[in-house]
Order: structure tokens, then sequence, then C-alpha cells
């Protein structure tokens, strides 16, 4: 791609997508141009960036199979897997408390629902899908679905599935047990598993070098099929949201991993843009992840040994931008309902969104279902979240690289306490 690097080609890429989407919307509006031909476009970027996409999901469990597999038979003393687990729970704990307390606190000073007609925003919302409508909405009930979940009682079934934490879950097991057998059968094993897991990356930078083309399709999707009609009576809600975003990725992450990691937030950030990017566009945190890896790896220094474990785990239970978004989610429609929510219900808000956020993972609708949950918890029904769906696929795209840029983070902070971080910036990241 010339002297451009893949980060340069993405910018262009969005940016392209936004300005040619975006001003068919404009047009259609105003009768320029037929509202169909509008949507025939929107769907053709949908079906581009869906093709770029369905090639990332092509490699992601392969991919992570071999690279926890790996990463777990590199460590030598298997006791090194407990505490990088717990390293790695405590930081996803801490970083998403965080997220929760400044959703709240901004969504208090902004104050977005005040004075918003519910009737604007469709009055009392029926567009729940049924998979919401008819899921299990207890907290309790979904952490312990999702404890049982994550042990596969078939391993290929999960394989094939792509049920990810099952997945995690055998693997690390695997990989544990191929360290503790020893002998001649672990070198055989630890020798297949580090080859396979360098074709894989092989073949994962082949598809991550498509990754404009997918982000052009998906931009110009969001721009042409969303415009900006839509965002008028959620206007303050989407400010909020974004602020709390904005802050925790540019203020809290960075302070994090400038104190913890003693890394150049400035220059582990541009080693991570293309993710970064990716993520943005794609709004898929487990889509992005082989193109993470292969960024927090080659781009900024950290070892296979801690990212193999890390990203996965991360990409499947850490969810910061999730968890600020759903606080905010619910305190804004508690606005609109004319609900004054305590101190005490702010708090059962903040305490259930943090528990929701790890057990979202491999639910189906499992953002939407999450918030049911929470809005349970303070005594909101559950349709509301249909107050909120006309702006979400852009919000998504927000929260998921907040989740990509806290996971990235938390690699750079676990591969600190190991000492196995490269002691400089690579050249690479510029």
């Amino acid at each position: 791609m010339g002297k451009l690097k893949l980060h340069h080609w993405i910018i262009i890429a969005m940016v392209l997508g936004a300005g040619v989407g975006l001003p068919l919307n404009i047009a259609a509006d105003n009768g320029v141009v037929e509202t169909e031909l509008v949507q025939q476009v929107a769907h053709f970027g949908e079906a581009i960036g869906g093709l770029f996409l369905s090639l990332l999901k092509m490699v992601v469990v392969p991919l992570i199979i071999s690279s926890l597999i790996t990463g777990v038979t590199g460590l030598g003393d298997p006791r090194k897997l407990g505490k990088i687990g717990a390293r790695t729970f405590g930081y996803y704990l801490l970083t998403s408390a965080l997220a929760i307390t400044v959703g709240i606190a901004v969504t208090n000073l902004v104050n977005p629902g005040a004075g918003v007609d519910l009737e604007a925003l469709g009055g009392q919302p029926t567009t729940v899908s049924d998979t919401v409508a008819g899921a299990e909405t207890s907290l309790g009930a979904v952490l312990w679905n999702q404890l049982t979940g994550m042990i596969p009682t078939n391993p290929v079934h999960a394989t094939a599935e792509g049920d990810m934490l099952p997945v995690i879950f055998f693997s690390l097991l695997f990989g544990l047990f191929i360290s503790l057998t020893g002998g001649v059968h672990t070198e055989r094993l630890r020798g297949f598993f580090e080859s396979v897991f360098e074709v894989m990356m092989r073949m994962t930078m082949f598809i991550i070098s498509l990754a404009p083309f997918g982000v052009f399709g998906f931009m110009l999707f969001a721009a042409a099929g969303s415009g900006l009609d839509a965002f008028a009576a959620l206007g303050w809600y989407m400010v909020a949201v974004a602020l709390g975003l904005a802050f925790h990725a540019l203020v809290t992450l960075p302070t994090l991993l400038f104190l913890i990691a003693r890394r150049s937030p400035w220059e582990f950030a541009k080693a991570m843009t293309p993710a970064l990017l990716t993520a943005f566009s794609t709004a898929s945190s487990n889509g992005t992840l082989p193109l993470t890896m292969q960024n927090i790896e080659e781009r900024a220094g950290v070892p296979n040994q801690v990212s193999s474990f890390v990203l996965p785990l991360g990409a499947t239970v850490n969810m910061d931008g999730t968890a600020l978004y759903e606080v905010a989610a619910v305190l804004f429609i508690a606005q609109v309902y004319g609900l004054d929510l305590t101190l005490a219900q702010q708090i059962i808000v903040a305490f259930t969104a943090l528990l929701a956020s790890v057990g979202a993972a491999g639910i189906p609708h499992a953002g939407t279902v999450m918030m049911v949950v929470v809005l349970g918890a303070v005594g909101l029904p559950g349709e509301a979240v249909g107050l909120i769906l006309a702006v979400d696929r852009v919000l998504d795209m927000g929260r998921t690289a907040v989740n990509v840029w806290s996971d990235s983070t938390a690699a750079a902070v676990v591969a600190r306490f190991e000492e196995q971080t490269t002691p400089s910036e690579p050249a690479a990241a510029t």
C-alpha cells in the first residue's frame, strides 16, 4: 500500500466512507435522491464490511487456541498462570469500576434526560427483540449460567460455534496439562502449537491488510444508513456517553498505563492505532482480536505469554466501555421517565452493571440483554431499552474501541509485573 502505513489507510477509509455516506443521507432527506438508492448504498457498504469481518472471525478461534496454548506452555512454571490470572482479573475489575464511576458522574452532570418528551422517543417502545424479551433477566441467573456455560461439555462443539469462554477455558486447561505432562510429549505438542500459531499469525496479517476496505464499508453503512435526524431527540444522551467514554479512554486508562505499566500513553496508543480504528468501525471486540494481538506483540512489545492470556479473556469479559454505556443509559432512561434515582439506587446500578459487564459474554444480543438486567435492578421496565436503540450502533462503535483500548492497557500492565515487556518502545509503533 505504498509508503502509507496501515493505520493511515484505515483513517482515509473512514473519512471516505463518512464523506460518501453522509451527503447521500442528507440528500435523501431533502428529496434530491431516492431514499431507496441511499439504502442500497448503505447495504452495499454493510456487505463489504461484513465480508471483512467474516474473514477476521474466521481466524479468531484457531488463533486464540494456538496462542493460548503456546502462551501457557511458554510460561514454564504452571504457577505463573495463577499469578497472571489474578493480576488480569484484578486490573479488569479496577478499570470497570472506574469506568462505571465516570459514567455515573458524567450522566449526573449533563443530566441528558431532563426535559426529554417520552413521546419524542416513540412513547412506550415495543421494539425489543423476542430474544431479549424472553431472556432470563435475573442477574444471579445470568451469572450462574455464564459460570456453568464456561465449562464445555463438548469442546469441539464450542469451537465450531465460536463460543469463546468455553474455548478459552479448555485451551487454558489443555496448555496447563501439556506443561504438567513433561517429557517428549510436552516438547512435541509445544512445537506443534507454536507452528500453528505462526501460520495463523501469517494468515491474520494477510486479512488485516484488507482492513481499509472493510472499514470503508462499515463507515459507509453507518453514515448513509443513520444520518443525523435519528440523533435529534437523543443528542444530550449521546453527548453524555461520548464524554464518559472519552474521559475514560483519554484520562483514566492513560494514567494507569503511565503510573503502573510505566509506558508512554502516546507511544502505546500509536502502536495500537490500527486495532483501535478497526474496533471503532466494526464495533466488534472479538472480530478485532487478531489485529489487537498482532499490534500488542509486534508494535507495542508485549510478549505472547502475556497477550495470549490477557487479550482473549479481555475480549470476552472485560467491557469498560459497555459498563460505562449501560450505566449512562439506565440513568438517562430513569430521567426520561421522571424517576430521580437516589445515591443508593445509583450504587445498585453501578454494582449490577459491573457484574453484568463480566457476565455479558456469550449471550445472544448480550449488550441489550444486560441492559434489561440493569434496568430491572432499579424497577424500570425492560422494554425501555427500545428508547435508545436508534443510536445504539453509533455508540457501540465508541464503546467497542474503549473496550479494546482497556484490554490493551491491561496487557501492558500485566506484562510490566511479569517483567517481560521490551525495554524500549518498538520503532514499528511510529
